[in-house]
Order: structure tokens, then sequence, then C-alpha cells
């Protein structure tokens, strides 16, 4: 398990799915929790930090899909931690459904094909109850100078988060990827809100652009998002 220190406040866990751990006002934060079966892997980057699982105070959940709620309720059984959801989705963590089908492709055939072989693959995961919602505009007490961004399109209840630190920090759940530059991800609920979600998040200034799929863009992260030319949908194809 190969642990990143992106700041003093930031480690990151990558893998097919990045999961982030922060250090806030209030113990350490787990940023999404990935497939199901990675929960020792997610306590093991705690330990690498010197630190425990009851240190763990908060889990934040993205949105519902099962590689970002995996593993959200066996961390909660290993640390105790508070969940957090947007309320779109925490009913359906609370549920372990995970997917609302059918979904659009993103542009190309890469998108295509994906999409088809991941579709339903894994579509319940353990269930856990969200115990605290965050909805658009709020900053959560733990981290009083982040700021909750709701960006649906990939998936309805889905939230980014903007951080007001180490010159603007935006974790941008899976409104994009960054696999050889950034781009939306492999698929989407509904194209256009997905387009407009990435339109909302650029008009924030950040220096960070922390993707949950791909390398974490460390500097001129505003930049190289309002630069990038992101796909739009031709055609509508459900998957």
């Amino acid at each position: 398990m190969a642990l990143k220190q992106l700041t003093d406040e930031i480690s990151l866990i990558p893998g097919l799915v990045n999961v982030y751990i922060l250090q806030t006002d209030d113990g350490l934060a787990v940023l999404d929790t990935g497939f199901p079966g990675s929960t020792k892997k997610i306590l093991a980057g705690v330990r690498a930090l010197g630190r425990t699982p009851t240190d763990v105070r908060h889990i934040i959940l993205t949105h519902c899909h099962p590689d970002h709620i995996g593993n959200a309720a066996a961390l909660k059984r290993d640390t105790g931690a508070i969940v957090w959801a947007h309320p779109i989705d925490a009913p359906m963590i609370e549920a372990g459904t995970t997917m609302r089908p059918p979904m659009t492709p993103s542009p190309g055939l890469r998108n295509l094909l994906l999409g088809k072989l991941l579709a339903g693959r894994v579509s319940q995961v353990e269930p856990t109850k969200v115990d605290r919602l965050l909805e658009d505009g709020d900053s959560p007490p733990f981290a009083p100078d982040m700021t909750v961004i709701h960006v649906p399109g990939h998936c309805a209840g889905q939230i980014a988060l903007f951080w007001r630190r180490h010159g603007g920090v935006l974790f941008t759940a899976d409104a994009c990827i960054n696999r050889g530059g950034l781009k939306l991800a492999i698929g989407t609920e509904d194209p256009q809100l997905a387009l407009a979600s990435l339109a909302k998040l650029a008009t924030f200034d950040f220096d960070k652009v922390l993707v949950m799929h791909g390398n974490p863009i460390m500097a001129d992260g505003s930049e190289q998002f309002r630069r990038t030319e992101f796909d739009t949908f031709p055609k509508k194809r459900e998957i």
C-alpha cells in the first residue's frame, strides 16, 4: 500500500479509485472508500500516518456508486465515524443500492466498451446509515473552510468539495477524471447536467485538482480545468 502525502493535510491512497485522507479540525476524514474489500488498505493508510482507526471521525461519500461507497459500512464499524452524503443519494447508500441505470456513455469507443463491460457488475453493497447530509453551499463543521458543490450529471446526488487551503483544492468526485488529461467519466446519468456541473466548477479558483480516477493535478489547476474542452454528447446511447 503506497500512501502519498500530497500536502501536510491531504494524503492519497491511489488505485483504480482514489481514496483521500484529510486532516481536519475534528480528526481525520476519509473521502470516498473504493470498491468493496479495501477497508484494510484504507486503515493501513491511516496507520501509516501514525494515527489509529478511532482518529477517523468522518467519512464523506461523494456519490452512491459502488466504487465510492463499497467500504463505507465496514469503515464505519471499525472507526465509529460519522457518514456524510447528499440527500438525493443518501437513501441509496442506506439501501446499498449503487446505480440508477441506464447511463449514457461519454463520447468515444473506449467509454462505450468500458461502460458495457462495467454496467451492473456491482449493483449492491453493504448498506450503511448516512448520519449527516451535505447540500450545495454547505460547509461541514469539521472543515469550515470547505464548501460543498452539488454537481449532478454523472450521478444525481454527486458532490464535489472546494477546500480553501493550499491555494485552493478542488475534489471533483466523478464530475471529471484525469486519464491522459481531464475528461468526462466513462458514463453519466444526465449528459447536459454533467456539462453544466463542469461549468459550475470552473467558476471556482483552485491550485489543485484532486480527482477520484487518475493522477491529481498539483499546480495551476484552474487554468488546466478552464482550458479543457470537454467532449459533448452528439447522440444518446444507453448502457
